[in-house]
C-alpha cells in the first residue's frame, strides 16, 4: 500500500494540490499527490562512465532510460499503478518515489539552464525555470511484488538525439 506524503511547515516538499488529479468515482480522495514547484525542481548532474552509468540499476538500461522508467509519468495516476513498473525492476517496493509529470524531452531541457549547487553541495544541478507537476508515492505497507532535481549524462547511444545532456537522477524538488 502506498499513500500520499502529509504537508508540514518544515518538510522539504512544497505541497499544491492540482485540480487535474482526478477523483475516484466513490468520491474518495485518489492515493496519489500531485502538486507544482515553481521554479524548484533541482537536477543533479551525473558523469558519464562508459561502464557504470550513474544511477543505472540495470544492466539493460542507461543511466537517462533508468530515470525515465523511474521518474517520468506524463499522466498523474494512482501511487500503486505507477509504482508497478518502478518496483518490477528492483524487485523490492521502492519506500519512496517523486514522478514528473512531463515527457522525458521537456524534462531533459531543464538540462540546458544554469548549472546551481545540488544539495549535496555538488556544482552540477539545475533548477527549473518553470512550475513543474510531480507526484511523490510512499510505500506504507505490504511486500514486493505484491504491490502494496535530475541528473544529466551525455547520452548514450540507445538514448537517441533529443537532447545533448539528459537527465538521469532526481535531486529534489522544494
Amino acid at each position: 500500500m502506498l499513500r500520499r506524503r502529509g504537508l508540514t511547515h518544515d518538510a522539504t516538499f512544497i505541497y499544491l494540490l492540482s485540480p487535474s488529479v482526478p477523483v475516484s468515482p466513490l468520491g474518495e480522495e485518489p492515493s496519489v499527490k500531485t502538486q507544482v514547484q515553481p521554479l524548484l525542481l533541482l537536477l543533479l548532474l551525473g558523469l558519464w562512465v562508459a561502464k557504470v552509468p550513474v544511477s543505472a540499476t540495470c544492466k539493460h538500461m542507461t543511466s537517462a532510460r533508468w530515470f525515465e522508467t523511474q521518474h517520468a509519468q506524463p499522466r498523474p495516476q494512482n501511487c500503486n499503478i505507477m509504482m508497478i513498473n518502478t518496483n518490477q525492476y528492483l524487485k523490492h517496493c521502492k519506500p519512496l518515489n517523486t514522478f514528473v509529470h512531463d515527457s522525458f524531452a521537456s524534462v531533459a531541457t531543464i538540462c540546458q539552464t544554469p548549472i546551481i549547487t545540488c544539495k549535496n553541495g555538488c556544482e552540477n544541478c539545475h533548477l527549473s525555470q518553470e512550475p513543474v507537476s510531480l507526484t511523490m508515492c510512499e510505500h506504507i505497507s505490504g511486500k514486493y511484488p505484491d504491490r502494496g532535481t535530475v541528473a544529466r549524462d551525455p547520452p548514450q547511444q540507445k538514448d537517441g538525439q533529443e537532447s545533448e545532456l539528459v537527465p538521469v537522477h532526481l535531486d529534489s524538488a522544494f
